[in-house]
């Protein structure tokens, strides 16, 4: 029972240590350019020596079972040859000393195969933990349906990428408190929005619930007169494009399984998608072309080429609607403007909803979206929000600075123009 409960505690703990060296791994630059080495060092062997106390602890409870059995059988084994002896020279029972010896030898191997058992017994309970994660984690709420009935009634949907939020209210777990709380607005056919808002804001929290990724507790989100909670997943999520803020290839598989997993599409109509975003060249040049593999992670691209290949990808869908989640955050600013033109370019007929963290890449846009607490705390065209004596927006273009806020407002101007 003692090593059952153990090998519990030591699975649990050991999770953190595992998932702190992946995470040490991705941001060794950042680590080593704040100087906090040191800091990291600490907190790791923090974590392993919750792990190493554990673990020793169950090895050494695995051991003293042995221990223990052996004991057992050292006595059981005393007491045998002093009866074996006490039978033989005191004629108790009629049996013949060759066969007490043969009897002892047999309970000498035994001893060795009790032993064993008991191990091996306790072993099989200790990892069946391993089992009950198993279950834990296969009982967890699933997804919705990926396919409905409703999927049949719409075919071409959508076709204008009109979105309606009402009401929605939306959170992480059932102990946390709602991270969009009641947020309405709507987004009519073609029309670019950005938004924007503090950290915490609800701003990845849209996009996750446009998705479904996370279900709407109450409000709904329609989308050209269609609820997307009647929908089936696949439908809902392979007519909508996303590029997010980290670029996401897939290793193993060739640059067109990446761009094309499910071979809908065309050599030429890849390509195409190439020379829009200027990866034709890059591609181009690699040895197998579209059939080069893609390395662990895509880290035989540079990130802002990542982001690139992730737009083309999109671009090929020719979807009616485009999520932006902040894609230009981690790249320079030559990578920014071709994105920015590339999308612009490929994507003038579609719905864009761009998450910002920037000003400067949707002051141009036709409506800022601005969200804190989880509520809609402004809504509209840029020019008329930074006209409003102490709004939000007004207040986040000031805090940029006396140079960047005069630039953004003439940027909002000119467009509204």
């Amino acid at each position: 029972m003692t090593s059952r409960e153990l090998k519990r505690i030591e699975g649990i703990s050991r999770s953190p240590m595992y998932a702190m060296i992946g995470e040490s791994l991705q941001g060794i630059a950042t680590m080593r350019a704040n100087n906090s080495l040191e800091y990291f060092k600490k907190k790791f062997e923090t974590v392993q020596n919750d792990y190493s106390r554990v673990a020793w602890s169950f090895i050494a409870s695995s051991r003293w079972l042995g221990f223990r059995m052996d004991c057992t059988m050292t006595m059981l084994l005393t007491a045998a040859s002093f009866l074996s002896v006490f039978v033989d020279q005191f004629n108790w029972l009629p049996i013949n000393s060759s066969l007490l010896g043969l009897a002892l030898m047999l309970i000498i191997q035994l001893s060795s195969l009790f032993q064993w058992c008991v191990r091996q017994s306790a072993e099989v309970v200790n990892y069946m933990v391993s089992v009950e994660r198993i279950v834990e984690y296969s009982k967890l709420t699933p997804e919705a349906a990926l396919v409905t009935a409703e999927d049949s009634k719409h075919p071409d949907w959508p076709v204008h990428g009109s979105i309606e939020c009402d009401s929605i209210c939306v959170r992480y777990r059932a102990s946390l408190p709602p991270s969009l709380k009641g947020a309405t607005f709507s987004v009519k056919s073609g029309q670019r929005i950005g938004v924007v808002g503090r950290t915490g804001a609800g701003k990845s929290t849209l996009a996750q619930a446009l998705f479904r990724l996370l279900e709407a507790e109450s409000g709904k989100i329609v989308i050209d007169g269609v609820d997307i909670s009647k929908l089936g997943l696949h439908k809902l999520r392979t007519q909508m494009s996303v590029i997010p803020q980290s670029p996401i290839l897939f290793n193993g598989c060739t640059i067109r399984e990446n761009l094309d997993p499910f071979g809908m599409y065309d050599d030429s109509d890849i390509w195409d998608a190439l020379r829009n975003v200027q990866m034709e060249a890059p591609i181009k040049d690699l040895t197998g072309e579209l059939s080069s593999m893609v390395a662990e992670g895509g880290s035989n691209f540079s990130v802002g080429q990542r982001q690139l290949l992730c737009l083309a990808r999109a671009i090929l869908r020719k979807n009616k609607i485009l999520v932006l989640d902040e894609p230009t955050a981690n790249v320079d600013s030559m990578t920014d403007k071709l994105l920015q033109e590339a999308v612009a370019r490929s994507f003038g007929f579609a719905t864009i909803l761009a998450i910002a963290h920037r000003l400067d890449t949707v002051i141009d846009y036709d409506q800022i979206l601005v969200l804190g607490d989880g509520k809609v705390l402004e809504y509209g065209p840029p020019a008329e929000l930074l006209e409003k004596e102490g709004g939000v927006f007004l207040s986040m273009v000031n805090e940029t600075g006396p140079l960047m806020a005069a630039e953004l407002i003439r940027m909002a101007k000119s467009a509204s123009k």
